[in-house]
């Protein structure tokens, strides 16, 4: 025969088993919870809730009232702060090393040792479902003259990206941005494996940005594929939609508008993934508008100031640009053509003129326990104008470089190249060759960048 024993609940169990009745009973007894913490406690015996302590009652727990369309998020919820900084040296080993000049980087010149190329901050974030913002600054810029060439605050982006649908598929981009074209522009220095962009592409847009509205559109899935081009490492561009539509300025990042024109630009740009993972990107693009150039007296041998039509010279290009991705072998290549302002050989006018020139690259991406290295080949053409430059001098640039990346871990990147420079040095008219000097040069770069 079995005896059963008649046991009864704990406490602690009798207040697991009333946890859903005294969120029951306070709310059908009136119980009123305030913005204030308000504290229940429950009698034992009748197991009621009460809103003040007495015989026979304990404390359950405190609660607060919540209210999702008062409660304010705080900044940091909304907005996130990153950036990098390069540092870099570099050494002409051989040829003139006294008159090479490079307009991608103000370090290369005469009696130059260590320099920091970018210090950038970015502030990023969602300020809502349909609205983001993007600002960045740099701490490294300099003027285009004056021999200062770092250590000024200048604004690189400032912009709001306003989506029109719930996917964020199109999007319109109001304020200062890169401007769409190519694919070494739209490419961060960040993520870039050689140590600066190719002059063909890059005189497009100096400085990449301007000032204006763009609108883009990809598919949600193809939105995707852009960010994880540039998150796993394969030095993609990031999201700049498959097709880019913009107008802006045309004078350049912080440069003031100079007449009533704006420039019209044009990108078509898509990722192929394959079966097998591989990564191909292929695209177009062009712009047009009218440039404002910047002329001063040229001894050429006497004093002349070349003229230009005061509402601009005409400026248009168009270019491709295709990209293997390197997994682990990798071919980056972009071309482009068209006409800009340039100084005529007479040196007493700037008008529209002839330019090609692209480049090609070779990569392979090895990854180990010590981090992954990708050695690279690049080899550039140019012809045609330098427009951001005072007068608008003719540029020829034929230029090789080998490089390897070396990514130790996420935050560091150390890049060392030599480059084969043949180049035109535009910042200085020699009046003695009633023109500008032909430079022919050997480098080693080294670069240091560090991401925050």
């Amino acid at each position: 025969m079995h005896e059963f024993t008649n046991i009864k609940p704990s406490l602690g169990e009798r207040f697991k088993s009333a946890t859903l009745s005294t969120a029951l009973l306070a709310l059908l007894g009136g119980v009123t919870l305030s913005a204030q913490a308000t504290e229940l406690f429950m009698d034992t015996q009748t197991q009621q809730v009460f809103t003040s302590p007495g015989e026979n009652r304990v404390k359950l727990s405190e609660f607060k009232e919540v209210n999702p369309k008062t409660e304010k998020k705080s900044w940091s919820d909304v907005l996130s702060v990153r950036g990098y900084t390069q540092f870099r040296s570099n050494k002409t080993i051989s040829g003139d090393s006294i008159n090479l000049s490079n307009p991608s980087d103000k370090f290369i010149s005469d009696n130059q040792n260590f320099g920091v190329r970018r210090a950038r901050i970015v502030i990023s974030g969602d300020v809502s479902d349909r609205l983001s913002v993007y600002l960045q600054h740099d701490l490294a810029t300099g003027p285009d003259t004056g021999g200062v060439t770092g250590g000024l605050l200048a604004v690189r982006d400032a912009y709001a990206d306003i989506y029109l649908d719930d996917k964020k598929e199109y999007r319109i981009r109001t304020g200062i941005s890169k401007v769409p074209y190519g694919f070494e522009i739209l490419q961060s220095s960040q993520n870039r494996i050689s140590i600066d962009r190719a002059d063909a592409g890059n005189i497009a847009s100096r400085d990449e940005r301007d000032t204006g509205m763009m609108f883009y559109w990809a598919p949600a899935h193809i939105r995707d594929r852009f960010k994880e081009l540039v998150r796993s490492g394969l030095k993609g561009t990031g999201d700049y939609g498959v097709i880019g539509l913009g107008v802006y300025n045309g004078q350049g990042l912080n440069r003031g508008e100079l007449n009533n024109n704006l420039h019209k630009v044009a990108r078509l740009s898509y990722p192929f993934k394959f079966d097998n993972g591989q990564f191909f990107e292929v695209g177009a693009s062009a712009l047009s508008g009218k440039y404002v150039p910047r002329a001063t007296s040229i001894s050429a041998p006497t004093a002349i100031t070349p003229t230009f039509n005061g509402q601009g010279v005409q400026d248009d290009r168009a270019g491709v640009h295709a990209v293997l991705y390197p997994q682990p072998f990798g071919l980056q290549s972009e071309w482009n053509w068209g006409r800009s302002p340039e100084l005529n050989a007479s040196h007493t006018k700037i008008e529209a003129a002839k330019l090609k020139g692209g480049h090609i690259q070779a990569m392979y991406k090895l990854d180990t326990n010590l981090g992954s290295w990708i050695p690279y080949a690049k080899w550039q053409r140019y012809d045609g104008s330098e427009k951001f430059t005072v007068n608008a001098p003719r540029s020829i640039v034929r230029e090789k470089e080998i490089g390897v990346e070396w990514i130790p871990r996420p935050e560091l990147e150390l890049t060392v190249a030599y480059a084969k420079m043949d180049r035109t040095n535009v910042n200085t008219f020699v009046t003695a060759l009633n023109g500008y000097r032909q430079v022919d040069a050997d480098t080693l770069r080294v670069q240091l960048q560090w991401n925050y």
